[in-house]
């Protein structure tokens, strides 16, 4: 029994050991949680003004990443689904302005409802800056893209600034006419003016339908203060038109993925073979041979991928012209069909011989003359044909 009793003993000291130090442990795993956590939040406290910068552009790089196809079905589902959220947290704020909703749930987080509109419009422009910026061709196009930076950063940055009903209509039907600008031609496989026009008379019509249900049973009454929801939304439209037809829009949903002017450009199996000079040792950027040194009974061949949505059918235009002293001449235009789907984009090639020296440029357009780029090219006059060459594949 004695025996017994200090074995019993010896078990319970080290059983009382072993908790103590188990306590000292947790109480010390306890207070390096409360510096850590003290040190994070006066690291947060000093850097808190440049958090939403740098969630911003977290954001945008995320979607840059994983942004990659214009038709595909999970994304545009998703913008979608921003569109149709923002829209109905829309008509909610709004009947709480006419007074027509007065639950205390939706009073008391009329911020909460506010902040996520604003982040589905924000994530709206995020994506449409991306699409919009890989379709960009030329100066011009750049011009819408910078107005979809601008919305998107004032959005980002001033949304308290932004809760006036008639800013949310005209920033809401901008972001409508936006989305189904790219989202019709993937849904129909038809890219045309028609469809564009479509998409802004479609985008007018949800638009109009949220005003419908706030202003339900008062629309007579209110027809001073409908005027001024409707004219933003009339006259952005009117400017988009505007853009469309002066080819300042990005030619969404095509985009030109690669192009090049070369010597030569075959089919070999399930690539394009294309031969150009071999650029000097330092020129490691270059892939083609836009200054080409021609010589006689030489053909230039440019080459261009075109990005399109699966099943869309476009022809593809290639205008070449000579800069002469009054602007660009056209001499030839010569095209070829291509058939979307492919993510590298449809490849094809025109080719021209007899060219005189000078500069020249070759514009890819569609045929109904929407703009998806321009090579540059410098044709100057040598007596034989370079001898080194070298050989790529597209």
């Amino acid at each position: 029994m004695k025996i017994l009793s200090k074995s019993f003993n010896r078990v319970r000291t080290q059983v009382g050991a072993y908790r103590q130090a188990y306590e000292k442990n947790i109480r010390k795993g306890r207070d390096l949680y409360q510096q850590k956590k003290q040190g994070a939040e006066q690291l947060y406290r000093r850097y808190e003004k440049y958090v939403p910068l740098a969630a911003f552009f977290a954001g945008f790089v995320y979607d840059s990443l994983t942004l990659t196809r214009i038709d595909a079905w999970l994304d545009n589902l998703i913008l979608l689904g921003y569109t149709l959220g923002a829209g109905v947290l829309i008509a909610v704020l709004g009947m709480v302005e006419r007074g027509r909703i007065r639950k205390t749930w939706v009073l008391n987080h009329l911020g909460l409802l506010t902040g996520v509109t604003h982040f589905f419009l924000g994530g709206l422009l995020s994506s449409y800056v991306v699409f919009y910026f890989k379709s960009a061709a030329v100066g011009k196009s750049f011009i819408f893209v910078g107005l979809l930076v601008a919305l998107m950063v004032a959005n980002e940055f001033f949304s308290n600034r932004l809760r006036n009903l008639k800013l949310l209509f005209a920033i809401y039907f901008f972001c409508c006419f936006a989305f189904l600008t790219f989202f019709l031609p993937v849904v129909t496989h038809v890219m045309s003016a028609a469809i564009f026009i479509s998409s802004g008379l479609l985008s007018f019509l949800i638009t109009g339908a949220i005003v419908a249900v706030i202003y339900h049973g008062g629309i007579r009454a209110a027809r001073r203060e409908l005027i001024d929801i409707a004219w933003p939304p009339a006259a952005i439209f009117l400017v988009l038109l505007f853009f469309y037809f002066l080819n300042w829009m990005p030619p969404v949903p095509l985009a030109l993925k690669d192009d090049g002017v070369f010597r030569s450009v075959k089919r070999v199996g399930e690539n394009y073979m294309v031969r150009y000079r071999q650029p000097a040792w330092w020129q490691f950027w270059k892939s083609d041979e836009r200054d080409f040194a021609y010589a006689p009974g030489d053909t230039v061949y440019c080459f261009a991928a075109v990005f399109a949505p699966t099943d869309l059918r476009e022809r593809i235009v290639h205008h070449w012209q000579l800069h002469i002293a009054n602007g660009w001449k056209t001499t030839d235009q010569r095209g070829y069909s291509i058939y979307g789907g492919r993510d590298g984009g449809w490849r094809g090639y025109t080719y021209k011989r007899n060219l005189t020296e000078g500069k020249w440029r070759i514009e890819v357009k569609t045929a109904k003359g929407r703009l998806l780029g321009r090579i540059p090219l410098e044709v100057t006059n040598v007596p034989e044909r370079p001898q080194r060459m070298k050989i790529d594949y597209r």
